[in-house]
């Protein structure tokens, strides 16, 4: 990332192609373009080989001149468009139009090649040199456009910065515009992000500067819009180095600057940074996501304060109606879920690049009748040992594409089909069988989105205790170990865990597990009574709140992973038998594992 100098309102772009001439004491070292009333210089394009010039914006003089930068010259000879006029005297001007003192030309917006051949004598005569070529393109925006007018200031500050995804409370992206390199907009480990400005109203957008955080974007691209729905590219795709921590040498502090003049000829309320590639990576490989410390905007116009870009509506209903189920109606045949509400999630992981489902469990999912089947009027998911070359199956279905809603009650009457713990309260038990009805954001596979920041709602998870299950939320801020959410009848004391109000639960007895979702909170159910609520402004006391957009529903029965195993190899926690490899022995010694499920029903406020 090369610092660049602050660029006027005026792109200037330079391009120079050597060219093969013989050695003259005529020569023209570029061009020089100027303001024809002020003679005030607006552009150069520098070297004995050409180059290119743009003025494009509402700061273009409406009258120019251009001069050639000759030295040791009689005259200079001055082509274009077939036409050719000859200039004896200093400044070396390539056209008049009024006799000014500073040859004021006014061209029609176009794009111009003219070419300058320096001679030794006046009138075109004598020795000549190399001719020099300048493209200038021109395109100066006048009144009645509809862009703001007035010169060039910063216009970003008392903007709302919105963002795809965020890593926490502390870098929210209202930072990137606060005026300061002491905070931070940084969006969390996602391959890729955008960080979006709302100027308040229309702008005149000429340049866009960027104090980019170590972990800066390799790629990305500026994009503007008016009704956030249609995004334009403007200005060149921008790349900057890709590192590795601790072998890519870092690079020195003034290559942390992007400055990428656009002088756009519409005026746009909503511009935003659409990074597609990260630059940093850890010394161990892993990536980091973007952070910046400040997103600048300059130009005209806007308003400062605009109002929150409104979220979605919500419910306005107050009654809760059915709007979709599975009774999993079925005969004594096995037979398999239905097709139009339900997917079948295959694999370990491994080929969407998280192997052991990010949390390294051990099963392989199939669509096998062996794993997931209706039979009886239930559904049943089945883990099995040794089975079809896998050291364990299971099965995992989900709602993705089929059915996804936003808001409502959730509902399924689950059992689990396992050994059980020695007696309520007991540490032992088949701790691993990790049996899970919960719900995911609809954008979990949107690599700008990913997860946590599609959002996460378990509405059930047990993991081999019979007296005792979960429920959490995860998203940013607060996720995996760090989520948000409760244990039902399980508390937890310095010496371990004990048994809560409910001796007689059991999760190997048929229970109604629930979820009531709204937007201002969600709360947790077993049976029809509430035992965790989770407000909105708990949420955004530590992370950021996404529940406020379409989830899909899921099923699955895992084994082992991170959440059981941190209770497992905890001599607090666990202290039921093992194998040799450290597993439950009541897990590894009880197959097949099965999850039953009754019907699962959303309700929603009509």
């Amino acid at each position: 990332m090369t610092a660049l100098p602050r660029l006027s309102a005026i792109a200037v772009a330079v391009s120079l192609s050597m060219v093969a001439w013989a050695a003259s004491a005529q020569t023209i070292d570029g061009f020089t373009v100027v303001n024809a009333d002020t003679g005030a210089t607006v552009a150069t394009a520098t070297g004995n080989a050409g180059g290119a010039v743009t003025l494009r914006g509402t700061q273009v003089p409406p009258r120019i001149n251009v001069r050639a930068n000759a030295t040791g010259v009689g005259s200079v000879v001055f082509t274009e468009a077939g036409t050719s006029r000859t200039e004896n005297f200093v400044p070396y001007a390539f056209k008049g139009d009024n006799g000014t003192k500073y040859n004021a030309w006014s061209p029609a917006p176009g794009v111009y090649s003219i070419t300058a051949t320096p001679y030794s004598a006046a009138g075109g005569t004598g020795t000549a040199g190399r001719p020099v070529t300048l493209t200038l393109t021109y395109d100066p925006i006048t009144s009645g456009t509809g862009l703001p007018t007035g010169p060039t200031t910063k216009i970003s500050g008392l903007k709302r910065l919105y963002a795809s995804t965020t890593q926490d409370r502390n870098t929210d992206p209202a930072n990137a515009a606060d005026g300061s390199v002491g905070t931070r907009w940084a969006s969390g480990v996602v391959g890729k992000a955008w960080l979006m400005m709302d100027l308040g109203a229309a702008a005149r957008i000429d340049r866009v500067e960027i104090d980019w955080e170590t972990a800066w974007s390799s790629k990305y691209t500026l994009e503007v819009s008016n009704d956030l729905a249609t995004w334009t590219p403007v200005g060149a795709e921008q790349t900057n180095p890709k590192v590795l921590d601790g072998v890519t040498p870092k690079p020195g502090a003034a290559e942390y600057k992007d400055i990428v003049a656009l002088n756009l000829t519409k005026a746009y309320r909503y511009i935003r940074i659409n990074s597609t590639e990260r630059g940093w990576s850890a010394g161990d490989g892993s990536q980091y996501g973007v952070s910046a410390f400040e997103f600048s905007v300059f130009g005209a116009g806007g308003k400062d304060n605009p109002e929150p870009i409104p979220g979605p509506p919500e419910p306005t209903g107050t009654t809760y109606v059915k709007v979709w189920g599975d009774e999993f109606d079925s005969t004594a045949t096995k037979a398999k879920v239905d097709a139009a509400k339900w997917n079948y999630e295959l694999g370990d992981g491994c080929d969407r690049g998280i192997c052991g489902w990010g949390n390294g469990e051990r099963q392989y999912y199939t669509d096998s009748l062996d794993n997931v089947f209706m039979q009886n009027g239930l559904l049943n998911i089945q883990l099995l040992k040794n089975n079809a070359g896998r050291a364990y199956t299971s099965g995992r279905i989900t709602t993705q594409g089929k059915f996804q809603f936003t808001y409502g009650r959730v509902a399924g009457r689950i059992k689990m089909n396992t050994t059980t713990s020695s007696s309520p309260g007991a540490k032992d038990g088949p701790v691993g069988v990790w049996g899970a009805f919960w719900m995911l954001g609809f954008d979990v596979n949107d690599p700008y989105i990913g997860w946590p920041n599609s959002g996460e709602q378990d509405i059930l998870e047990n993991i081999g205790y019979s007296w005792w299950h979960s429920a959490s939320l995860h998203g940013p801020g607060y996720n995996g170990g760090g989520s948000i959410g409760e244990s039902y009848n399980k508390v937890d004391s310095a010496s371990g865990i004990g048994l809560g109000q409910f001796p007689n639960f059991r999760s190997t007895d048929w229970h109604v597990y629930a979820v009531e979702w709204e937007p201002s909170k969600i709360m947790f159910k077993v049976d029809g009574k509430v035992y965790r609520t989770i407000l909105r402004s708990e949420v955004e006391a530590r992370g950021y709140w996404v529940f406020n957009k379409p989830n899909f529903l899921i099923l699955n029965l895992a084994y082992d992973g991170a959440y059981p195993a941190a209770y497992r190899n905890n001599p607090v926690l666990y202290n039921g038998a093992k194998t040799p490899d450290g597993l439950s022995a009541d897990a590894e010694n009880n197959f097949p594992h099965s999850m039953q499920v009754d019907w699962v029903r959303v309700f929603q406020k009509k």
